[in-house]
């Protein structure tokens, strides 16, 4: 992963908007920048940026949300970063932006946003928080704290662990190398294992709370449960048989009730009858009415339309005089419109000549305006101010300008004078470049020098080393074999110690159990004492121990010896392959120079400060050319202006005198408004004829459509007389053959439809309540037949419901006892269903403890301790094998080794010493600087894997370091560009400064604000 761009705005101290291009080649080509600038001033604040961008936080503030954000600019109401990367999958960009309400300062913080897009195509991939987080990790290899151990080097953490002592180094090595997941995993097990056996325990005491029947009395319960059963049936069936007697004996008494009842339902029907008779008569006698109804409605209907008619012809006809009047004042405003519109059109005709006249003046004048206002822009505001300038003056100041440039040209031209240049600058970048590349040939030349020297005194220790081994080896074989020898000889004098016993069994002409020979030298004598073999054996097992200690150093002495010469064989041969590709170079610059041979760096260095002088030279003499031209051509223009103005002047005078002219012909200031009025009050005239005319022809309309409605409304009246008198004639007939006297008679009898109605719905009530009373007492009668036949008893209702009551009230209690014994009985069978559940819980609970407890054995502890210190001796490990490989890089002077006693205790051998072990709290500020980074590059090896990071940030820690250490850091951080990787240096000291060319200046300014300046820096607003 390879940073290529930062750009981010209103982050701590660096307010606005900035960009840095780390794709710029001042970058690119030494491989290592610094990042200057006083403290406070916000040059971690680049580091924030690109954590910012990545992941949404930084080192420094772990939550950036909307209800906390302590990296945005005081005083402002937005704040983003972007970064642009690359991978080998691609170009990407990641973009994160918060701001306030309405982005303003004193807004409430809102959710910060956050995506990844293509960097190229701009496509968005993810805008998601938790999704973005995924898909960086996924882009990166990395999640956060992977990023800071393996980009954001933490050297000031393991200056740190060296100087710490043995209790506070676990803390902080847990806290740079991310391994507190093993101590959480240690606590962890450790309360999980005190859960499970809380839990275990609480199985126990609840299935110890469960009492449970014995089998005899389960047994004493079910016989009582059963003879209960056989009582509750007995009990059932007599309950039953009395409920139907009280049921039967019930129905009977509700019959003879019903027949009461409906018998007076049927006398207050009577009555009602009997008084409904006036309305029966009435109701009778509206019904023949109404019978003649379809034809005594029609002639009612026609005389209020004959009435309606004779009303609707006396309104028309006294509208008819209004009408008359109004027609006449319509006439007399025509003939008014009339002659307005005449004396228009006169007015129009007599002015027109001249309209015409002054159309044509007005013309000529834009004409002349429209050019000197086109003249007049051409010109500057204070060239048309004052008298005119005198060209004779301006024509001199030409001649002596021309004359001067003729001299500088001196016969040639300014574009030869360019090529000169350029041929000049090119040689003087060649000669630039073949500077470098003498200087770097003869500095690797002396280093080849310095190193075979060197190589050869390793060689000879080495060959010393390989003969004093030799020595020592053979030493610790013979003192081996002369131990060997001893220690038979005494485990043999200890052997026949141990057949005292069976010696002193033996006898005399008898076989030996063990070898058979019937002679026995031994059997007086006593076994000889091996004082002096044991003082020997023990003298030679120290000898053999001394050594063998001794052989051992020496094997690491020429291990360390071999390991130098193997770094310096392999620096030879690094420093012979990069003179050899520096050869190429050189002879493509001695070519382009035309030099058969390479000269001394001094003559390089001479030859190229001439070229630069001669382009020097020629740069003067050209600006002087140009500045003398560019005097030709503001002469140029100026001359321009001059004729300009006088033109000017003469369109202005000519435009004055048409301006004259056209006031003495007439004081109109506009011919074609002064047209457009005239024309606008003869068509104004026009249409005040017009609708004149149209009201005159609406009145006639209206008067006309007047008189013929009331000569129709008069025949409508007289067609509809005849109509009444026709039907009235019919009318009379019918009526005269029905039983009405007469119309009123009959109109007496008409009844409203709605009270005709509600007499027939009462009639038909009334004769719907006599039939169904009929049929309900006949129904009555015959149930109360079929009950009296069936005489099932004599009792009356009360005396049979006391009974009921007494019998369920028995059969009540029976079935409490029978669900008393009930529920023991199940109540026991839950109870062992439950306790057999529970011994399977505690069986499975058991299990689950035992494996816990042994988890527990093994890695669990109240403090984390346990797993931490065994994840942590693994990981320091591994880290102390990859620093040894950065340190190599650094000086084959010291090596890290790890101590035997202590796990995190870390030893340096120092090779320039006899391959001396000394303690890292011993080492000097430099030497602690050189360790603490090899520990930090270690760890960033470690953190990315199988991830290859190009881009690798180091804050502070050189202040230390002298002249000959500060170097020495530089030279290995350099080395790394040709891993192509790009270092940054966060530091304030001056020292560092100066050997770092490419700077990256955060300045502080007034208000608390800093900017930034440096190669690819820029404010974007």
């Amino acid at each position: 992963m390879r940073i290529l761009q930062i750009r981010f705005k209103n982050l701590n101290s660096l307010a606005g908007e900035w960009q840095i291009d780390l794709t710029n080649p001042a970058y690119t080509s030494d491989g290592i920048f610094a990042i200057t600038g006083p403290t406070g001033a916000g040059k971690s604040t680049l580091l924030d940026a690109i954590c910012l961008a990545l992941y949404g936080r930084t080192p420094r503030q772990n939550r950036v949300n909307a209800s906390q954000n302590e990296v945005m600019s005081r005083q402002t109401g937005e704040c983003f970063a972007e970064v642009v990367f690359e991978t080998p999958q691609g170009r990407w960009c990641c973009h994160w932006s918060q701001h306030r309400s309405r982005k303003k300062a004193d807004g409430a913080l809102q959710q910060p946003k956050h995506e990844v897009s293509e960097a190229d195509s701009g496509k968005v991939l993810v805008t998601k928080l938790k999704d973005v987080a995924d898909t960086i990790e996924k882009l990166t290899g990395m999640d956060f704290d992977r990023f800071t151990r393996s980009m954001l080097l933490a050297q000031g953490g393991f200056a740190a662990f060296l100087q710490a002592d043995a209790d506070a180094r676990a803390p902080i090595l847990e806290q740079i190398t991310g391994t507190s997941i093993y101590s959480d995993i240690s606590k962890a097990v450790h309360q999980r294992r005190g859960e499970e056996k809380s839990k275990l325990e609480q199985l126990k005491a609840a299935q110890s709370g469960l009492q449970l029947l014995d089998e005899e009395e389960e047994a004493t319960l079910s016989r009582e449960l059963a003879g209960i059963n056989e009582q509750v049936h007995q009990q059932q069936a007599q309950v039953e048989q009395q409920q139907k007697l009280l049921n039967w004996r019930q129905q009977l008494d509700q019959e003879q009730q019903q027949r009461q009842q409906l018998e007076q339902q049927q006398q207050q029907l009577n009555t009602e009858i009997q008084a409904f008779a006036p309305e029966q008569q009435r109701l009778e006698q509206a019904q023949r009415a109404d019978a003649l109804r379809p034809e005594y409605e029609p002639l009612r209907q026609r005389r209020r339309d004959l009435y309606a008619a004779r009303q609707t012809l006396a309104g028309l006809q006294a509208q008819v005089p209004a009408l008359e009047q109004v027609l006449q004042q319509a006439q007399a405003g025509f003939s008014r419109a009339q002659q307005h519109q005449q004396q228009a059109l006169a007015e129009l005709e007599r002015h027109q000549p001249l309209i015409k006249e002054l159309r044509e003046q007005d013309y000529g004048i834009r004409l002349k305006r429209n050019a000197l206002q086109q003249l007049r822009a051409q010109l500057p505001a204070e060239l048309l101010q004052g008298p005119s300038p005198d060209p004779d003056r301006l024509q001199v100041a030409m001649q002596q300008t021309q004359t001067e440039l003729a001299e500088v040209l001196n016969g040639t031209s300014r574009e030869v004078l360019q090529d000169q240049q350029a041929e000049v600058k090119t040689r003087g970048e060649q000669l630039g470049e073949l500077k470098n590349l003498v200087a770097q040939a003869e500095e690797h030349r002396q280093s080849q020098q310095t190193l075979a020297q060197a190589q050869e005194v390793l060689t000879q220790q080495e060959q010393a080393l390989g003969q004093q081994l030799a020595h020592q080896q053979q030493q610790v074989d013979g003192l081996q074999r002369e131990y060997k020898d001893l220690l038979q000889i005494q485990r043999l004098a200890e052997r026949i110690a141990s057949l005292e016993q069976q010696r002193h069994e033996l006898e005399p002409g008898k076989p030996c159990p063990l070898c058979g020979s019937e002679e026995h030298p031994w059997h007086n004598e006593q076994p000889p004492e091996l004082s002096e073999e044991k003082a020997r054996l023990l003298q030679v097992e120290q000898q053999l121990a001394e050594q063998q200690k001794q052989l051992q150093q020496t094997e690491v002495e020429r291990a360390r010896v071999t390991s130098q010469l193997q770094g310096h064989q392999a620096r030879v041969q690094e420093l012979t392959h990069t003179l050899a590709q520096l050869q190429a170079p050189m002879d493509a610059c001695l070519q382009a120079l035309a030099w058969a041979s390479c000269p001394t760096s001094a003559e390089v260095a001479q030859a190229h400060l001439d070229a630069r002088e001669t382009w020097k030279q020629l740069q003067q003499q050209l600006q002087r050319i140009d500045s003398l031209q560019a005097d030709q051509q503001r002469q140029h223009a100026e001359q321009q202006r001059l004729q300009q103005r006088l033109a000017v002047d003469a369109h202005q005078a000519e435009l004055d005198r048409l301006q004259q002219q056209r006031t003495e012909l007439s004081s109109e200031p506009d011919a074609e408004a002064w047209e457009s009025r005239l024309k606008r009050a003869c068509e104004q005239a026009r249409s005040a004829q017009e609708r004149a005319q149209t009201e005159v022809y609406r009145h006639e309309q209206a008067l006309n459509q007047r008189r013929q409605q009331i000569s129709d409304a008069a025949v409508a009246e007289q067609r509809l007389q005849q109509e009444t008198e026709q039907m009235e004639a019919a009318f009379i007939q019918t009526l005269a053959l029905s039983r009405f006297e007469d119309e009123a008679v009959l109109q007496a009898a008409l009844l409203p439809p709605d009270q005709l109605h509600r007499l027939r719905l009462q009639q038909e009530a009334l004769n719907n309540r006599a039939a169904e009373l009929k049929a309900l007492y006949a129904r009555c009668e015959q149930a109360l037949v079929l009950l009296q036949q069936q005489a099932l008893t004599t009792e009356v209702a009360a005396q049979l419901n006391e009974t009921l009551q007494h019998l369920q009230a028995q059969h009540a209690r029976l079935l409490e006892q029978r669900g008393s014994l009930q529920r023991a009985l199940d109540d026991n069978t839950r109870k062992k269903a439950q306790f057999g559940e529970q011994q399977q819980a505690i069986e499975a609970r058991q299990r689950e403890l035992t494996r816990w407890e042994t988890l527990h054995e093994l890695i669990g502890s109240a403090d984390g301790k346990k797993f931490r210190n065994f994840a942590q001796g693994l990981t320091f490990e591994l880290m102390v094998g990859h620093a040894n490989h950065q340190l190599q890089k650094m000086s084959d002077r010291y090596l890290l080794v790890r101590d035997v006693d202590q796990p995190l205790e870390l030893n340096v051998i120092d090779n320039y010493q006899a391959g001396e072990i000394r303690s890292t709290k011993n080492l000097s500020g430099g030497e602690s600087f050189l360790i603490s980074l090899a520990l930090a590059l270690g760890l960033s090896g470690m953190a990315s894997r199988n991830v290859r990071v190009d881009s690798l940030f180091l804050d502070e820690g050189f202040g230390t370091l002298d002249e000959e250490a500060l170097e020495t850091a530089l030279d290995t951080l350099s080395g790394l560009q040709q891993e192509g990787k790009l270092i940054g240096v966060i530091s304030h000291v001056q020292a560092l400064k100066d050997r770092i060319g490419t700077r990256i200046e955060v300045q502080s300014t007034q208000g608390g604000r800093s900017r930034i300046s440096g190669p690819g820096c820029r404010s974007l607003g």
